[in-house]
């Protein structure tokens, strides 16, 4: 499978215990954003929908009316279903990141694509630009469904919703899956059969419901806590709703986004607790007894990776990775962007600093503000990954370089080198 800098993770099970290989290459130059706001309100089917646990002290979740307890998150059902991973061996990767539902819809046609872009007002297709509101998401997905309507000449009124008149297999209907960077990796380690993982904060909707049931779905055990609507919400704001990304798809696959992230900001270092820390790391054994005792050893398997866009929220990111180090894991982090970069730089430093990170993935782009350098990607040279994984290796274990089409470069601190090629 692939991350965002497309690192290939492979998942090998001998003897009943799973291992890591990396390799790296990057067959696009399709890039996540950091965005600000984006939502909309998809239809969902009656999944599970966890109930929330908080102490009571806590004002940052919110306790469902059916089962409340002393525990601050909201957990996946106890009944584990059959698809999902074996819950009496370790868990090979805990992600850490933003759960971000992906609104998929395919432009095929390019009349149709520059009609949907006018009516969006998008004047400049690719790239990620943030929107402000549930609203903003409504709005786009109501243009796609009207653009298409005009287009096929078959009714004679727009929809209000994107799918109420496409008929059914329609290519412009749109897909949803859970995504976000650090939930796209745990997906890939689970369908390549090692157990996986996913932390994040979703809020008390139709969106976040829907995601804990397809990331599960994923053979992914979703740890999803969910925002508190008393402390969120006020008389003129709304509460925050589940982070979701439009994302627009031409025929040559260029993918025009717009990101909302909502009630994914919201998880902060207080979240990331000793019961979320059991959860993640030891499989979701013991039941819900906070006081069971783990039944896993620390492991060198164990793999906490942790998405760049956590770096805007440091000591989140610097809590995490230090439960990790304590139960002997493993500490992966993909740069995200050069923008992360460039704005996070400091607490980026700190936490290579402290050694709270043993493998690190970048782009030619982050590769470039690492090192204090602009320049086109086309331009950056293996020689120039070479010097930015000099100064990975500073502070880290293994660094990888991503060359977009032209591959990657991987190299550890004893000297061993490996190169891959471009993926097409």
């Amino acid at each position: 499978m692939w991350d965002k800098n497309h690192t290939e993770i492979s998942v090998v099970r001998k003897g009943g215990v799973s291992s890591i290989s990396t390799s790296t290459t990057r067959p696009s130059r399709i890039r996540p954003c950091m965005a600000s706001r984006l939502s909309a309100s998809p239809p969902v089917g009656r999944g599970f929908v966890a109930p929330l646990r908080r102490r009571p002290s806590s004002g940052s979740l919110t306790a469902s009316t059916d089962q409340a307890t002393d525990r601050p998150v909201a957990m996946s059902d106890p009944k584990v279903p059959a698809s999902a991973p074996d819950s009496s061996s370790p868990v090979l990767l805990v992600g850490l990141g933003d759960p971000v539902s992906d609104i998929l819809v395919r432009l095929d046609d390019p009349s149709l694509a520059a009609r949907v872009f006018d009516a969006c007002g998008i004047s400049e297709p690719g790239g990620c630009v943030p929107v402000d509101s549930d609203d903003d998401i409504r709005s786009l997905l109501s243009a796609c469904g009207e653009q298409w309507i005009a287009g096929a000449g078959s009714f004679d009124q727009a929809s209000e919703s994107f799918s109420e008149h496409l008929p059914d297999g329609n290519p412009m209907e749109p897909s949803y899956c859970p995504g976000g960077s650090a939930a796209n990796v745990a997906k890939g380690v689970a369908n390549l059969g090692g157990d996986a993982a996913f932390v994040g904060m979703i809020g008390r909707d139709d969106i976040g419901a829907r995601y804990r049931d397809l990331l599960r779905l994923q053979k992914v055990r979703p740890i999803l806590l969910e925002v508190d609507e008393s402390t969120e919400n006020d008389e003129t704001t709304p509460p925050p709703r589940s982070a979701q990304c439009l994302s627009l798809v031409e025929k040559g696959g260029q993918r025009t986004m717009r990101t909302y992230l909502g009630a994914s900001l919201k998880m902060g270092a207080s979240h990331f607790d000793e019961h979320v820390e059991r959860l993640a790391f030891e499989g979701g054994r013991g039941g819900d007894d906070a006081n069971a005792k783990s039944s896993i050893t620390p492991s060198s398997s164990t793999l906490l990776h942790v998405e760049g866009y956590t770096l805007y929220r440091p000591e989140l990111a610097r809590t995490a990775m230090a439960a990790a180090k304590r139960r002997g894991a493993l500490v992966s982090l993909d740069l995200a962007s050069f923008e992360v970069v460039r704005n996070c730089r400091a607490p980026l430093v700190s936490l290579l600093e402290d050694g709270l990170v043993d493998l690190l993935f970048c782009n030619e782009d982050e590769a470039a503000e690492l090192l204090g350098e602009t320049r086109a990607p086309d331009a950056f040279a293996r020689e120039d990954a070479g010097r930015a994984m000099e100064w990975m290796l500073r502070y880290v274990q293994v660094a990888t370089v991503s060359l977009g089409a032209r591959g990657c470069v991987t190299r550890d601190r004893r000297g061993d080198r490996g190169v891959s090629p471009g993926a097409r």
